[in-house]
């Protein structure tokens, strides 16, 4: 089953905005592994709880100067996101939504592969 990452756009997103716009945010830095997040094939970006928009996911990569706290003290790089082709959203996406507390989770989600996923 291929693994999808959901991030929450709830801080960045607008009605109004364009795919493009929506890329810059979906980009940014994620607290959770860069090998968790480059595990996925694809990102959903999700807002209140509903999935707005979906790309293929190239890859993950440690953001430059961005950290997240562990329940231990330590800290972790975040990962930054290469976003590939722009997906549909899928019902799918709907019924598997997670609850995003962190502002991403991953979740396998029984879906037909994409480019690389297969």
């Amino acid at each position: 089953m291929p693994s999808v990452l959901f991030v929450s756009v709830a801080q960045s997103f607008a009605q109004t905005m364009t795919i493009a716009q929506l890329e810059l945010a979906v980009e940014r830095a994620w607290p959770t592994t860069v090998s968790k997040a480059a595990g996925c094939g694809r990102v959903v970006a999700a807002f209140h709880g509903a999935p707005v928009a979906a790309w293929v996911l190239r890859g993950a990569y440690p953001a430059p100067g961005e950290v997240y706290s562990m329940a231990d003290g330590s800290t972790r790089p975040r990962a930054a996101l290469s976003l590939g082709e722009p997906l549909p959203v899928i019902d799918e996406y709907r019924a598997a939504m997670p609850n995003l507390r962190r502002g991403c989770a991953v979740v396998e989600i029984d879906v037909e592969p994409v480019g690389e996923e297969g």
